[in-house]
């Protein structure tokens, strides 16, 4: 028994007594305290608490974290100022807070029950043999997720139910089909349960494959050529995969074991995109195209046997195309991921001629990967539209997705096994955190306003330099926050949970506006930060993109298809009809500081132009600016900044002073994650979303009985 910052805690009784209360804490909770408190002022390592608290039992970083928050709670500490527990990054936590031990507790007045959170069964997996033996059938995720819906738990944890049990004989069950040190990705199952994976050997990505999560990885490729994006053939023979080696790229086939293997067709997209094996056997489904408005991408047909290819579809206009194709069980229809932009998408089918392709959900969502369920009538598919990406199921003929699994991982790219009733993933774990280093020299980044576990980004600097708008998970949703220019005292300034363009300050440094896009419609929002006050100013039935102000904020600009085609469009912020800016293309658009240019970008063709508000021709700025990298450009006192790729390393900030200049190439941005950055307009100081942690291995769902 020990007094912990004003507390008195006695953990075999799982009490802490404050003030003549007594809070009940679930046992899990308290053995992490205890384990903090049996060496305070130590780090204690996420390993080591996991070994100590969960011995022999699977569970993800989200239960561990999730203690943490509630011990937190409980003694009213600060994550980020804290004076109980610090969490020492990419290691673990400490105890900071003096402990007094104390013999006798004293007689608690009253007890308030605090929910216990919910703890794995004690099994890891049933036992067995090879996968098929202990994978029933996948018809029972159907039951299982009708009983839950009855008894009002729609939520799956991984390594948790919550908040209680399902009454029902199958259960939900969590495995890692792998756990070794690094990242393995692009998980594809056979029918009966095999998995084929990738991750890196001799420094290149590598393809391994595994009978059952605690089989033996066999490495089946070697070599200076890199691998990707596996699928097994039906009747798990073969395996097709992307290659690259020495600049060129092909998907190939070869033998399960990487043997045999020949070239089938050249690489039909730049991005190693998954692929689907059809179930004939006969051909594969793959994405062509660079996936950019400028080269959108579809999907196609190739034969196996002759390597003939043929398009099934052709996204509309504005679109940067359609990804993550998948066989129906039965082999007429195509499920595929259609994207208007980057984190914009949703799930949709087609039969394989491509006539009638229909819409599945209407979220306009971030979609990373879909698959059919064994009937055929219903999809699993990775979204973030609920806030964190997790695993979704819905019909193929539409309605409400219901959650499949999820919480403080991100899943993504589903692949289902036909006959054996498991899903393997993609299981994330991101620290996703704000930046700010010199645009010039050294780079020397500063963090601003982090967070653990959680995604900041999509910074903006005031044009006054007293404030920072970013987007943050850190509330469970992507919300605008406003912090002061170091990142201190941030607050969330929105919530919607709806998906929000970046953020833009106005001249007068007192308001932001962005696009929000919600059931089917896009609305331009101006959000007044000091009054808390939020306005619709325009309202768009598909789509628009990048609002940003007139340097004087008497007009807001935004890109729009509504006239058929995208242009720049400018509407009044006091309200009236939107006015028409180009006539022969236009996507994002920005106003310069002193009011007399325009700058702009167009869906049709990269480069970033610029022409006089008052009338004349364009002039071409930077050539290589695309569309969609609108986020990434923006005005200075003198000329305008863009982010550049010039080799396989990380991208470099530029800036032009005059139209017809040269870019000046400053600093490199390390660990670059997520599009959207801020410079300073004295073009000193730039801000970006650094990845402070990327790790993935392979989760395995199944339903156990």
């Amino acid at each position: 028994m020990f007094r912990l910052h004003g507390r008195l805690v006695d953990p075999s009784l799982n009490r802490v007594t404050s003030e003549g209360q007594t809070v009940q804490v679930e046992p899990k909770i308290m053995h992490v305290l205890v384990a903090l408190a049996d060496r305070p002022g130590e780090v204690v390592t996420r390993d080591e608490l996991m070994a100590r608290v969960w011995p022999g039992v699977f569970v993800t970083d989200d239960v561990l974290h999730r203690a943490i928050r509630e011990l937190r709670r409980l003694f009213d500490d600060d994550a980020e100022q804290p004076a109980v527990i610090e969490t020492i990054r990419k290691r673990g936590y400490r105890l900071i807070a003096p402990i007094d031990r104390v013999d006798r507790p004293p007689i608690p007045t009253s007890v308030v029950s605090q929910p216990p959170l919910p703890s794995l069964p004690a099994e890891r997996r049933p036992a067995g043999g090879p996968a098929l033996a202990w994978m029933p059938r996948f018809a029972a995720i159907a039951a299982l997720l009708v009983a839950a819906t009855l008894a009002g738990i729609v939520m799956l944890r991984f390594g948790m139910a919550r908040p209680a049990s399902v009454d029902t004989e199958a259960r939900v069950r969590f495995t890692p089909f792998t756990s070794e040190p690094g990242n393995e990705v692009d998980p594809a199952l056979s029918a009966s349960g095999r998995l084929a994976y990738v991750a890196r050997a001799d420094g290149r990505a590598h393809l391994f494959t595994r009978t059952s999560p605690d089989a033996r990885a066999v490495q089946i490729t070697q070599g200076a050529d890199r691998e990707y994006a596996p699928v097994w053939s039906p009747d798990e023979t073969q395996i097709a995969f992307v290659q690259r080696r020495d600049g060129a790229c092909a998907i190939r086939v070869a033998s399960a074991d990487g043997s045999r293997a020949r070239d089938l067709v050249p690489c039909a997209s730049p991005e190693e995109l998954k692929m689907s094996w059809s179930p004939d056997a006969a051909s594969l489904a793959i994405t062509a195209g660079a996936a950019t408005f400028a080269s959108p991408a579809h999907i196609e047909i190739v034969n196996i046997a002759t390597g003939e290819r043929r398009a099934v579809t052709a996204p509309p206009p504005g679109h940067i195309g359609d990804t993550s194709p998948a066989f129906s069980p039965d082999g007429r229809q195509i499920a595929f991921v259609r994207s208007i932009s980057g984190g914009l998408g949703d799930v949709f089918i087609t039969s394989i001629d491509g006539r009638d392709p229909a819409r599945v959900t209407s979220d306009n969502a971030d979609v990373l990967g879909v698959d059919w369920e064994p009937d055929g009538r219903h999809l699993v598919f990775s979204s973030d539209r609920s806030g964190g990406i997790s695993l979704w199921r819905a019909p193929v003929t539409g309605g409400t997705p219901v959650l499949l699994a999820g919480g403080g991982a991100k899943v993504k790219h589903p692949s289902i096994a036909r006959r054996a009733g498991v899903i393997a993933y993609e299981d994330w774990h991101y620290e996703i955190n704000l930046v700010e280093t010199a645009a010039d020299g050294v780079p020397t980044p500063t963090p601003v306003s982090p967070t653990s576990d959680r995604w900041n980004f999509h910074p903006q600097i005031s044009p006054d330099d007293t404030r920072l708008a970013f987007q943050s998970t850190r509330s469970g949703d992507y919300e605008i926050w406003i912090a002061d220019r170091s990142g201190r005292d941030a607050r969330q300034v929105t919530e919607s949970r709806s998906y929000k363009s970046l953020p833009r300050w106005s001249a007068d440094s007192r308001r932001l506006v962005f696009a929000s896009r919600a059931a089917g419609q896009t609305e331009i929002v101006v959000l007044d930060v000091d009054a808390g006050t939020a306005r619709t100013i325009s309202v768009e039935a598909t789509n628009a993109s990048a609002p940003s102000w007139s340097h004087d904020g008497r007009h807001v600009y935004f890109g729009s298809p509504r006239s058929g085609t995208w242009q720049v469009w400018r509407v009044e912020v006091a309200g009236g009809p939107a006015t028409q800016i180009t006539t022969d293309g236009g996507y994002a658009a920005q106003e310069s500081i002193d009011g007399r240019w325009l700058y702009y970008t167009r869906l049709d063709r990269p480069g970033l132009l610029r022409r006089p508000i008052s009338g004349g021709a364009d002039e071409m700025v930077a050539a290589h600016v695309r569309a969609e990298n609108w986020p990434n450009w923006g005005v200075l006192q003198r000329g305008v900044f863009f982010l550049t790729w010039p080799d396989d390393g990380d991208p470099q900030l530029a800036i032009v002073d005059t139209a017809g200049a040269p870019p000046r190439l400053l600093t490199r941005l390390a660990e670059y994650a997520w599009s959207g950055i801020a410079v300073s307009r004295d073009g000193a100081r730039v801000i970006y979303a650094r990845a402070d942690r990327r790790d993935a291995n392979i989760g395995g769902l199944l339903i156990a009985r």
